[in-house]
């Protein structure tokens, strides 16, 4: 059985220029989610225990988002939303994983 996905996320996106400049592809929402959540949450489905990012330095948007705990704790405090919470309990999740 298959543990382990490489997952290489260190493209250009010179399809979506001038978006990707500035802004990760792999970040940009697809029906209120980032496209690389439908990515995770079909690898853990499989049973994948271990996720291994490819990323470039120009991408270090994409480590931010799951490694940022200052900005997310903040706003929980802040705004106490049960959805807020549970965003944070997924992306919590999500770095066990990484």
């Amino acid at each position: 059985m298959i543990k382990q996905a490489i997952i290489p996320l260190a493209g250009l996106g010179t399809r979506l220029l001038p978006l990707t400049s500035v802004f990760a592809k792999e970040l940009l929402p697809i029906n209120g989610k980032p496209g690389i959540e439908y990515i995770l949450d079909e690898c853990i489905e499989a049973g994948i225990t271990e996720i291994i990012f490819i990323i470039s330095k120009k991408k270090e948007m994409i480590k931010n988002y799951f490694y940022n705990d200052k900005f997310y704790k903040s706003l929980i405090k802040k705004k106490k939303d049960p959805r807020i919470i549970k965003e944070y309990k997924k992306i919590l999740k999500y770095k066990k994983k990484n």
